[in-house]
Protein backbone atom coordinates (compact mmCIF):
# COMPACT_ATOMS: atom_id res chain seq x y z
CA UNK A 1 0.00 0.00 0.00
CA UNK A 2 2.76 2.43 0.96
CA UNK A 3 4.93 1.87 -2.13
CA UNK A 4 2.26 2.89 -4.68
CA UNK A 5 1.25 5.79 -2.39
CA UNK A 6 4.87 6.97 -2.18
CA UNK A 7 5.37 6.79 -5.95
CA UNK A 8 2.12 8.65 -6.61
CA UNK A 9 2.95 11.24 -3.94
CA UNK A 10 6.39 11.95 -5.38
CA UNK A 11 5.38 12.11 -9.04
CA UNK A 12 2.35 14.34 -8.52
CA UNK A 13 4.20 16.51 -6.01
CA UNK A 14 7.02 17.27 -8.44
CA UNK A 15 4.65 17.95 -11.35
CA UNK A 16 2.38 20.44 -9.53
CA UNK A 17 4.73 21.86 -6.89
CA UNK A 18 5.33 25.25 -8.56
CA UNK A 19 1.60 25.71 -9.28
CA UNK A 20 0.78 24.77 -5.68
CA UNK A 21 3.09 27.52 -4.45
CA UNK A 22 1.42 30.10 -6.72
CA UNK A 23 -2.15 29.04 -5.88
CA UNK A 24 -1.43 28.70 -2.14
CA UNK A 25 0.17 32.13 -1.74
CA UNK A 26 -2.39 33.93 -3.91
CA UNK A 27 -5.19 32.17 -2.00
CA UNK A 28 -3.85 33.52 1.31
CA UNK A 29 -3.65 37.04 -0.13
CA UNK A 30 -7.25 36.82 -1.38
CA UNK A 31 -8.58 35.64 1.99
CA UNK A 32 -6.80 38.53 3.67
CA UNK A 33 -8.19 41.02 1.15
CA UNK A 34 -11.78 39.69 1.05
CA UNK A 35 -12.27 38.57 4.66
CA UNK A 36 -9.70 40.17 6.97
CA UNK A 37 -9.43 43.66 5.46
CA UNK A 38 -13.19 44.43 5.59
CA UNK A 39 -13.37 43.12 9.16
CA UNK A 40 -10.43 45.32 10.21
CA UNK A 41 -11.99 48.33 8.48
CA UNK A 42 -15.29 47.60 10.23
CA UNK A 43 -13.57 47.53 13.61
CA UNK A 44 -11.64 50.72 12.81
CA UNK A 45 -14.87 52.57 11.97
CA UNK A 46 -16.99 51.63 14.95
CA UNK A 47 -19.31 54.39 16.17
CA UNK A 48 -20.94 55.43 19.43
CA UNK A 49 -24.72 54.83 19.26
CA UNK A 50 -26.58 58.15 19.46
CA UNK A 51 -30.31 58.00 18.91
CA UNK A 52 -32.03 56.40 15.92
CA UNK A 53 -30.32 55.12 12.79
CA UNK A 54 -30.87 56.89 9.49
CA UNK A 55 -32.91 54.94 6.96
CA UNK A 56 -31.66 53.10 3.90
CA UNK A 57 -33.28 55.75 1.69
CA UNK A 58 -31.36 58.49 3.51
CA UNK A 59 -28.12 56.53 3.11
CA UNK A 60 -28.76 56.24 -0.63
CA UNK A 61 -29.53 59.95 -0.94
CA UNK A 62 -26.34 60.97 0.90
CA UNK A 63 -24.19 58.77 -1.32
CA UNK A 64 -25.84 60.02 -4.51
CA UNK A 65 -25.15 63.61 -3.47
CA UNK A 66 -21.54 63.06 -2.37
CA UNK A 67 -20.54 60.55 -5.05
CA UNK A 68 -22.52 61.46 -8.22
CA UNK A 69 -20.10 59.53 -10.46
CA UNK A 70 -20.56 56.27 -8.56
CA UNK A 71 -23.41 53.82 -8.24
CA UNK A 72 -24.18 51.66 -5.20
CA UNK A 73 -23.36 48.02 -5.76
CA UNK A 74 -24.48 46.90 -2.32
CA UNK A 75 -25.10 48.17 1.21
CA UNK A 76 -23.99 45.99 4.12
CA UNK A 77 -26.35 46.76 6.97
CA UNK A 78 -25.13 47.27 10.56
CA UNK A 79 -25.47 44.07 12.57
CA UNK A 80 -24.73 45.78 15.91
CA UNK A 81 -25.57 49.26 17.17
CA UNK A 82 -21.91 50.30 16.98
CA UNK A 83 -21.43 49.05 13.38
CA UNK A 84 -21.35 51.57 10.51
CA UNK A 85 -23.11 51.22 7.18
CA UNK A 86 -20.66 49.60 4.77
CA UNK A 87 -21.24 50.44 1.12
CA UNK A 88 -19.49 49.15 -1.99
CA UNK A 89 -19.50 51.72 -4.81
CA UNK A 90 -18.39 51.44 -8.41
CA UNK A 91 -17.83 54.09 -11.07
CA UNK A 92 -20.61 54.47 -13.62
CA UNK A 93 -18.15 54.69 -16.51
CA UNK A 94 -15.28 52.53 -15.25
CA UNK A 95 -17.08 49.74 -13.38
CA UNK A 96 -13.77 48.05 -12.69
CA UNK A 97 -12.96 50.81 -10.17
CA UNK A 98 -14.63 50.20 -6.82
CA UNK A 99 -14.34 51.49 -3.28
CA UNK A 100 -15.59 50.71 0.21
CA UNK A 101 -17.38 53.52 2.04
CA UNK A 102 -18.09 53.44 5.79
CA UNK A 103 -20.86 55.72 7.06
CA UNK A 104 -22.00 56.68 10.54
CA UNK A 105 -25.52 55.13 10.80
CA UNK A 106 -26.74 57.90 13.10
CA UNK A 107 -25.35 61.10 11.57
CA UNK A 108 -24.85 60.04 7.95
CA UNK A 109 -21.20 61.21 8.08
CA UNK A 110 -18.81 59.37 5.77
CA UNK A 111 -16.18 58.00 8.12
CA UNK A 112 -13.66 56.54 5.67
CA UNK A 113 -13.21 55.28 2.11
CA UNK A 114 -10.89 52.53 0.89
CA UNK A 115 -10.01 51.47 -2.68
CA UNK A 116 -11.31 48.03 -3.59
CA UNK A 117 -10.18 45.45 -6.14
CA UNK A 118 -7.08 47.36 -7.23
CA UNK A 119 -4.97 46.24 -10.17
CA UNK A 120 -2.65 44.14 -8.01
CA UNK A 121 -5.56 42.26 -6.41
CA UNK A 122 -7.15 41.65 -9.81
CA UNK A 123 -3.91 40.04 -11.00
CA UNK A 124 -3.75 37.96 -7.79
CA UNK A 125 -7.36 36.83 -8.30
CA UNK A 126 -6.73 35.82 -11.93
CA UNK A 127 -3.53 34.02 -10.93
CA UNK A 128 -5.37 32.06 -8.24
CA UNK A 129 -8.41 31.14 -10.32
CA UNK A 130 -7.06 31.00 -13.88
CA UNK A 131 -3.24 31.30 -13.75
CA UNK A 132 -3.68 34.29 -16.10
CA UNK A 133 -4.60 31.82 -18.86
CA UNK A 134 -8.40 32.02 -19.17
CA UNK A 135 -10.42 28.79 -19.40
CA UNK A 136 -7.31 26.67 -19.94
CA UNK A 137 -5.80 28.11 -16.77
CA UNK A 138 -9.04 27.48 -14.87
CA UNK A 139 -8.95 23.83 -16.00
CA UNK A 140 -5.32 23.50 -14.85
CA UNK A 141 -6.25 25.01 -11.46
CA UNK A 142 -8.95 22.33 -11.18
CA UNK A 143 -6.35 19.63 -11.90
CA UNK A 144 -4.07 21.13 -9.23
CA UNK A 145 -6.99 20.91 -6.78
CA UNK A 146 -7.43 17.20 -7.58
CA UNK A 147 -3.65 16.74 -7.29
CA UNK A 148 -3.62 18.39 -3.86
CA UNK A 149 -6.45 16.09 -2.79
CA UNK A 150 -4.42 13.02 -3.87
CA UNK A 151 -1.27 14.39 -2.21
CA UNK A 152 -3.15 14.96 1.06
CA UNK A 153 -4.55 11.41 1.05
CA UNK A 154 -1.28 9.70 0.07
CA UNK A 155 0.65 11.90 2.51
CA UNK A 156 -1.68 10.77 5.30
CA UNK A 157 -1.08 7.13 4.32
CA UNK A 158 2.70 7.71 4.39
CA UNK A 159 2.64 9.47 7.79
CA UNK A 160 5.11 7.74 10.08
CA UNK A 161 2.92 8.06 13.18
CA UNK A 162 0.64 5.14 12.38
CA UNK A 163 3.07 2.70 14.03
CA UNK A 164 4.19 5.01 16.84
CA UNK A 165 2.11 8.16 17.51
CA UNK A 166 4.94 10.15 19.14
CA UNK A 167 7.17 9.60 16.11
CA UNK A 168 4.52 11.07 13.83
CA UNK A 169 4.53 14.41 15.65
CA UNK A 170 8.27 14.62 16.37
CA UNK A 171 10.14 17.60 14.90
CA UNK A 172 13.92 17.57 15.30
CA UNK A 173 14.35 21.33 15.76
CA UNK A 174 18.04 21.15 16.71
CA UNK A 175 18.96 18.62 14.03
CA UNK A 176 20.43 19.31 10.57
CA UNK A 177 18.27 21.42 8.27
CA UNK A 178 17.63 18.40 6.02
CA UNK A 179 16.10 16.46 8.91
CA UNK A 180 14.13 19.51 10.05
CA UNK A 181 12.80 20.03 6.51
CA UNK A 182 11.73 16.36 6.38
CA UNK A 183 9.96 16.53 9.76
CA UNK A 184 8.15 19.78 8.94
CA UNK A 185 6.87 18.28 5.69
CA UNK A 186 5.53 15.10 7.31
CA UNK A 187 4.14 16.63 10.52
CA UNK A 188 2.68 19.74 8.87
CA UNK A 189 1.14 17.73 6.06
CA UNK A 190 -0.63 15.39 8.49
CA UNK A 191 -1.88 18.10 10.87
CA UNK A 192 -3.44 20.15 8.08
CA UNK A 193 -4.48 17.21 5.86
CA UNK A 194 -8.22 17.51 6.55
CA UNK A 195 -8.37 21.25 5.77
CA UNK A 196 -6.19 20.73 2.69
CA UNK A 197 -8.61 18.04 1.48
CA UNK A 198 -11.59 20.39 1.98
CA UNK A 199 -9.92 23.32 0.20
CA UNK A 200 -8.59 21.11 -2.61
CA UNK A 201 -11.97 19.46 -3.26
CA UNK A 202 -14.00 22.67 -3.17
CA UNK A 203 -11.38 24.46 -5.26
CA UNK A 204 -11.60 21.78 -7.94
CA UNK A 205 -15.40 22.09 -8.04
CA UNK A 206 -15.18 25.87 -8.38
CA UNK A 207 -12.55 25.65 -11.11
CA UNK A 208 -14.53 23.11 -13.13
CA UNK A 209 -17.74 25.16 -12.92
CA UNK A 210 -19.26 23.01 -10.19
CA UNK A 211 -20.37 20.00 -12.26
CA UNK A 212 -22.45 18.45 -9.47
CA UNK A 213 -25.07 21.28 -9.36
CA UNK A 214 -25.27 21.22 -13.17
CA UNK A 215 -25.66 17.43 -13.09
CA UNK A 216 -28.37 17.79 -10.45
CA UNK A 217 -30.38 20.23 -12.54
CA UNK A 218 -29.92 17.98 -15.58
CA UNK A 219 -31.14 14.88 -13.73
CA UNK A 220 -34.17 16.70 -12.34
CA UNK A 221 -34.98 18.16 -15.74
CA UNK A 222 -35.16 21.61 -14.23
CA UNK A 223 -33.31 24.78 -15.13
CA UNK A 224 -31.93 27.45 -12.82
CA UNK A 225 -34.25 30.35 -13.71
CA UNK A 226 -33.07 33.80 -12.69
CA UNK A 227 -35.73 36.19 -11.30
CA UNK A 228 -36.34 39.24 -13.52
CA UNK A 229 -38.13 42.55 -12.92
CA UNK A 230 -40.99 43.36 -15.31
CA UNK A 231 -40.17 46.72 -16.87
CA UNK A 232 -43.03 49.14 -16.48
CA UNK A 233 -43.69 52.86 -16.57
CA UNK A 234 -45.45 53.88 -13.39
CA UNK A 235 -45.75 56.82 -11.06
CA UNK A 236 -45.16 54.51 -8.14
CA UNK A 237 -41.64 55.18 -6.89
CA UNK A 238 -40.65 52.57 -4.36
CA UNK A 239 -37.88 53.63 -2.01
CA UNK A 240 -35.14 51.32 -0.69
CA UNK A 241 -36.99 51.40 2.65
CA UNK A 242 -40.17 50.12 0.98
CA UNK A 243 -38.32 47.31 -0.77
CA UNK A 244 -36.42 46.35 2.39
CA UNK A 245 -39.68 46.25 4.36
CA UNK A 246 -41.25 43.96 1.75
CA UNK A 247 -38.24 41.64 1.91
CA UNK A 248 -38.33 41.48 5.73
CA UNK A 249 -42.03 40.65 5.61
CA UNK A 250 -41.24 37.77 3.21
CA UNK A 251 -38.57 36.28 5.50
CA UNK A 252 -39.42 37.55 9.01
CA UNK A 253 -37.44 34.87 10.85
CA UNK A 254 -34.16 36.14 9.34
CA UNK A 255 -32.02 39.22 9.87
CA UNK A 256 -31.41 41.41 6.81
CA UNK A 257 -27.66 41.84 6.23
CA UNK A 258 -27.11 43.15 2.68
CA UNK A 259 -29.21 45.28 0.34
CA UNK A 260 -28.33 45.15 -3.36
CA UNK A 261 -30.05 47.66 -5.70
CA UNK A 262 -31.05 46.55 -9.20
CA UNK A 263 -28.09 46.56 -11.60
CA UNK A 264 -30.10 47.39 -14.74
CA UNK A 265 -33.70 47.86 -15.87
CA UNK A 266 -34.52 44.13 -15.71
CA UNK A 267 -32.55 43.06 -12.65
CA UNK A 268 -34.30 42.41 -9.34
CA UNK A 269 -33.48 44.03 -6.03
CA UNK A 270 -31.77 41.51 -3.73
CA UNK A 271 -31.81 41.41 0.06
CA UNK A 272 -29.62 38.88 1.81
CA UNK A 273 -30.63 37.40 5.16
CA UNK A 274 -29.00 35.41 7.90
CA UNK A 275 -31.31 32.79 9.35
CA UNK A 276 -30.90 31.26 12.84
CA UNK A 277 -28.39 28.42 12.52
CA UNK A 278 -26.49 29.80 9.50
CA UNK A 279 -22.73 29.84 10.10
CA UNK A 280 -21.81 32.78 7.87
CA UNK A 281 -21.96 36.37 9.16
CA UNK A 282 -23.91 37.64 6.15
CA UNK A 283 -26.04 34.52 5.67
CA UNK A 284 -26.88 32.80 2.39
CA UNK A 285 -30.66 33.20 2.33
CA UNK A 286 -32.03 35.66 -0.23
CA UNK A 287 -35.18 37.55 -1.18
CA UNK A 288 -35.55 38.80 -4.77
CA UNK A 289 -37.96 41.69 -5.47
CA UNK A 290 -39.32 43.35 -8.59
CA UNK A 291 -37.68 46.78 -8.58
CA UNK A 292 -40.83 48.48 -9.95
CA UNK A 293 -43.70 46.88 -8.04
CA UNK A 294 -41.89 45.56 -4.98
CA UNK A 295 -43.42 42.13 -5.62
CA UNK A 296 -41.56 39.15 -4.17
CA UNK A 297 -40.09 37.20 -7.08
CA UNK A 298 -38.32 34.48 -5.10
CA UNK A 299 -37.43 33.56 -1.54
CA UNK A 300 -34.36 31.37 -1.01
CA UNK A 301 -34.29 29.87 2.46
CA UNK A 302 -30.79 28.41 2.83
CA UNK A 303 -32.06 25.34 4.69
CA UNK A 304 -34.91 24.67 2.24
CA UNK A 305 -33.07 25.28 -1.01
CA UNK A 306 -32.65 22.38 -3.49
CA UNK A 307 -29.56 20.32 -2.76
CA UNK A 308 -27.91 21.62 -5.95
CA UNK A 309 -28.12 25.20 -4.64
CA UNK A 310 -27.02 24.19 -1.15
CA UNK A 311 -24.03 22.32 -2.59
CA UNK A 312 -23.03 25.42 -4.55
CA UNK A 313 -23.33 27.63 -1.46
CA UNK A 314 -21.42 25.21 0.79
CA UNK A 315 -18.65 24.93 -1.80
CA UNK A 316 -18.11 28.69 -1.71
CA UNK A 317 -18.39 28.91 2.07
CA UNK A 318 -15.88 26.14 2.75
CA UNK A 319 -13.38 27.13 0.06
CA UNK A 320 -13.23 30.82 0.95
CA UNK A 321 -13.50 30.46 4.74
CA UNK A 322 -16.67 32.56 4.94
CA UNK A 323 -17.56 31.46 8.47
CA UNK A 324 -16.28 31.90 11.98
CA UNK A 325 -14.94 35.43 11.60
CA UNK A 326 -11.29 36.51 11.76
CA UNK A 327 -10.13 33.33 13.50
CA UNK A 328 -11.21 31.08 10.62
CA UNK A 329 -9.89 33.58 8.07
CA UNK A 330 -6.49 33.49 9.82
CA UNK A 331 -6.49 29.67 9.66
CA UNK A 332 -7.27 29.78 5.94
CA UNK A 333 -4.41 32.23 5.37
CA UNK A 334 -2.08 29.85 7.22
CA UNK A 335 -3.39 26.91 5.15
CA UNK A 336 -2.49 28.72 1.91
CA UNK A 337 1.03 29.34 3.22
CA UNK A 338 1.26 25.75 4.50
CA UNK A 339 0.31 24.31 1.09
CA UNK A 340 3.06 26.40 -0.52
CA UNK A 341 5.46 25.36 2.26
CA UNK A 342 4.67 21.68 1.74
CA UNK A 343 5.45 22.07 -1.96
CA UNK A 344 8.80 23.72 -1.16
CA UNK A 345 9.81 21.19 1.52
CA UNK A 346 8.71 18.38 -0.80
CA UNK A 347 10.97 19.69 -3.57
CA UNK A 348 13.87 19.84 -1.09
CA UNK A 349 13.26 16.23 0.03
CA UNK A 350 13.10 15.06 -3.59
CA UNK A 351 16.27 16.93 -4.59
CA UNK A 352 18.16 15.54 -1.59
CA UNK A 353 17.13 12.00 -2.56
CA UNK A 354 18.28 12.67 -6.12
CA UNK A 355 21.65 13.85 -4.82
CA UNK A 356 22.01 10.74 -2.67
CA UNK A 357 21.09 8.52 -5.61
CA UNK A 358 23.69 10.24 -7.83
CA UNK A 359 26.28 9.96 -5.08
CA UNK A 360 25.62 6.20 -4.77
CA UNK A 361 25.95 5.76 -8.54
CA UNK A 362 29.27 7.63 -8.54
CA UNK A 363 30.59 5.50 -5.69
CA UNK A 364 29.54 2.33 -7.51
CA UNK A 365 31.31 3.53 -10.67
CA UNK A 366 34.47 4.32 -8.71
CA UNK A 367 34.41 0.95 -6.95
CA UNK A 368 33.78 -0.84 -10.26
CA UNK A 369 36.59 1.01 -12.05
CA UNK A 370 39.03 0.23 -9.20
CA UNK A 371 38.08 -3.44 -9.35
CA UNK A 372 38.52 -3.54 -13.12
CA UNK A 373 41.90 -1.78 -12.87
CA UNK A 374 43.16 -4.25 -10.26
CA UNK A 375 42.08 -7.26 -12.33
CA UNK A 376 43.70 -5.85 -15.50
CA UNK A 377 47.18 -5.63 -13.93
CA UNK A 378 49.25 -8.66 -15.15
CA UNK A 379 50.92 -10.77 -12.47
CA UNK A 380 54.65 -9.98 -12.03
CA UNK A 381 57.10 -12.78 -12.91
CA UNK A 382 59.86 -13.73 -10.45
Amino acid sequence: MKKPALTLHRVIGIVVSVLMIIIGITGSILVFDKEVNPALHLQANQVIPTGEKITLSQVTEIIQNQYPREIIQRIILPLDRSDPYHLVLEEKQEKANKMDVYMNPYSGEVLNTYPRDNRFMKIVNKLHTKLLAGKVGSFIVGLVGISLLILSITGTILWNGWKKLSAGFKVRWSSKWKNLNYDLHHVGGFIFALLLIIIATTGAFLAFGQPIPKLGYWLSGEKEIKPVSIVQTTNQNLTPDDLLANAIAALPQGKATIYEPAKDIESPVKVRFRLPGEITTEGRSMVFLDQYSGKILRVENFFRNPWEKQFKDWTNILHEGKFGGLEIAAIYIIIGIISAGLAITGIVIWSEKKKKAKSKVKKLHKTKSKTETSTDIPPQSN
